[in-house]
């Protein structure tokens, strides 16, 4: 659904990265994308729910029709996780850049 990839590093304005740098970038990018969209989603659910997607999270299948389930708006909530955090490191990206 969201990917980091050099699309991505272009339009946050992080292309110029050094090559070296730029793939363990966009694993760190990805890794913090996951986090904040589990902490916005688990926001919404309760404990039990939490424990049941747990036990699940690992069946990509069985995921997704849970997310549908209990998370109507779950695409929603990605995009806009992603779009945000697009905006942060566009923002950011002479700092992150050096």
């Amino acid at each position: 659904m969201i990917r980091v990839d050099e699309d991505f590093m272009t339009e946050v304005g992080l292309a110029e990265m050094p090559t070296a740098e730029k793939q363990a970038f966009m694993d760190h990018a990805e890794e913090e994308l996951e986090v904040r969209v589990g902490q916005k989603i688990s926001s919404r659910l309760s404990d039990e729910q939490i424990d049941e997607f747990s036990r699940i999270q690992n069946d990509n299948s069985k995921t997704l029709s849970w997310l549908e389930r209990n998370v109507p708006d779950f695409r929603e909530i990605v995009m806009q996780v992603f779009q945000a955090f697009k905006q942060e490191l566009a923002a950011e990206h002479q700092s992150i850049l050096g």
